[in-house]
């Protein structure tokens, strides 16, 4: 056999791997998105299709017209778009006051702050309920947002942190000749030259924020200030829901996430190997 061939059913074994690897993982997103388009004749016909021939909206329009689903994929919008700017904006102050400054127990604070992520968010969720009682933020989504911010700032501050450690201090310096101050060098100097970095931690941070179940579950009482994933497992809990409600209403779920993953991968991919080098 020559090098050639070789090299090609050593390809062709990696691929083959590849797609076997692949199929468990694709397969319930597929069933997920095929049941979610049947006709209501379709999706309980015995056995089930694996490729049906007839697709419908029925159960897409009937979560939006019937059950209100559009109010609560506004909120699961609003409140991640929010609190991933804001946690964007706390991570780029942190992470630039660690490489831009030096001070006393700079390296501690650095390190402490993943301390916080390195607990489950269901072994803390009662002091975290106390917490926010005390505070007179429970049912609110001002105390939904502070968690979703403090939990998803550790990864969001290291992702910058280590990015920012990747800019070459000539070009601070340069800046600072030009005239610029220290803080000024950030939105100037920092921000532009980190864009894939910051595209990287607001991906990962919308999505970790999209996809938290427990802290709304916990934190809100009332129905319509609850986010989609919470009113999506209320869905499956009632008698009424069909099986083709729950899927359509899951299938909502997971759009926004994966449309904004998708159109932001370079960045994502550019961002998290780019970081992971130091200059």
């Amino acid at each position: 056999m020559t090098k050639n061939s070789k090299e090609k059913c050593r390809t062709f074994g990696v691929n083959f791997l590849a797609v076997i690897v692949m199929i468990p993982i694709l397969f319930p997103i597929y069933w997920l998105v095929v049941s979610a388009l049947q006709s209501p004749q379709s999706i309980i016909s015995i056995p089930p299709k694996l490729f049906p021939h007839d697709f419908s909206l029925y159960f897409v329009k009937k979560v939006f017209s019937e059950f209100g689903i559009g109010q609560f994929l506004f909120n699961s919008i609003f409140l991640s778009v929010m609190a991933t700017f804001c946690t964007l904006v706390i991570a780029c102050l942190a992470a630039f006051s660690y490489t831009a400054y030096r001070y006393r127990m700079r390296e501690t604070f650095s390190k402490s702050i993943l301390f916080v992520h390195m607990f489950p968010q269901i072994l803390i969720i009662i002091p975290i309920y106390l917490l926010m009682s005390k505070l007179h933020l429970i049912n609110t989504w001002m105390g939904l947002t502070l968690c979703y911010i403090a939990f998803e700032m550790p990864i969001c501050v290291w992702t910058m942190q280590s990015y920012f450690e990747t800019i070459p201090k000539d070009l601070i310096d340069a800046a600072e000749i030009d005239g610029l101050t220290r803080l000024k060098t950030l939105p100037k100097i920092f921000l532009p030259v980190a864009l894939p970095g910051l595209a990287a931690s607001g991906i990962m941070t919308f999505i970790g924020i999209w996809n938290n179940f427990l802290l709304c579950n916990t934190l809100i009482i009332d129905a319509d200030k609850k986010t989609l994933p919470v009113i999506v497992a209320d869905f499956a809990g009632r008698d009424n829901m069909l099986q083709g409600d729950v899927l359509a209403a899951s299938l909502v779920v997971c759009i926004p996430s994966f449309l904004f993953a998708l159109f932001a991968q370079r960045y994502l991919v550019g961002g998290l190997t780019q970081g992971a080098v130091k200059a």
